[in-house]
């Protein structure tokens, strides 16, 4: 059943008979709805440093407070790129879908719940990174690998519905895909790496994904696609 005046329409029906330009508009509302989540979990990310800056009171040199501080600076830094690097892949995801459903929303909405988890891990990476305790690498390898793979696996549902344009090719659709799914794998297994701290699984994540990424690119056919068709 349709609500008529609404724009809500059921999972089951096809959205074909939706005004086109309301599909427009409503795909605007989810990208610039997600890139606000990502704009303001990039912001959060800075609140444990400024929160720790308590000069009052400490005789020893500014420069070894600050110094002090380099667990949650470098934490952070990471974080960004991290972060930044999922912007780019949904980003570069929904300028190729043309379309969507009920469920496309809900695995976008998904997505943006584990992205506006992440500065906790990141905090917790913070204050814990000098002790000997493995939990908060591996929490935080974790919680980026889960955000990965809800990105992931929003995309392939967006193929699989036929959700994308038209123009993307059976070559270029199987590399956007291999691409993505590489950079899933690679965070999954820097949980292992993570064990033995924050630097290995950080080369994991700044190196080996634009590595994974490199490869499949070498292996698919080459068949660039074009958001803009």
């Amino acid at each position: 059943m349709t609500l008529s005046g609404s724009r809500l329409w059921p999972v089951t029906h096809s959205i074909d008979h939706v005004p086109e330009g309301s599909i427009d508009q409503g795909l605007e509302r989810l990208v610039f709805f997600s890139d606000a989540v990502f704009a303001i979990v990039i912001t959060l990310l800075v609140l444990p440093l400024t929160a720790e800056v308590d000069l009052s009171g400490k005789s020893e040199p500014l420069v070894h407070q600050v110094w002090d501080e380099w667990p949650r600076m470098l934490s952070f830094a990471v974080s960004f790129l991290v972060i930044g690097r999922f912007w780019i892949a949904h980003h570069s995801m929904y300028g190729f879908v043309r379309r969507f459903d009920q469920g496309l929303l809900w695995l976008n909405l998904v997505t943006l719940l584990t992205v506006s988890f992440l500065p906790f891990p990141t905090a917790v990476l913070g204050a814990r990174l000098e002790s000997d305790d493995q939990f908060p690498v591996v929490f935080y390898a974790t919680s980026m690998a889960v955000c990965s793979a809800a990105l992931t696996l929003s995309w392939i549902y967006a193929c699989r519905r036929g959700l994308v344009t038209a123009s993307l090719t059976g070559p270029a659709r199987a590399l956007v895909t291999g691409r993505a799914v590489a950079t899933t794998m690679v965070f999954l297994l820097s949980v292992g790496p993570a064990v033995a701290g924050l630097v290995p699984a950080a080369c994991c994540w700044l190196l080996a994904v634009p590595a994974a990424r490199l490869v499949v690119r070498r292996v698919l056919p080459r068949s660039e696609p074009n958001p803009a068709d």
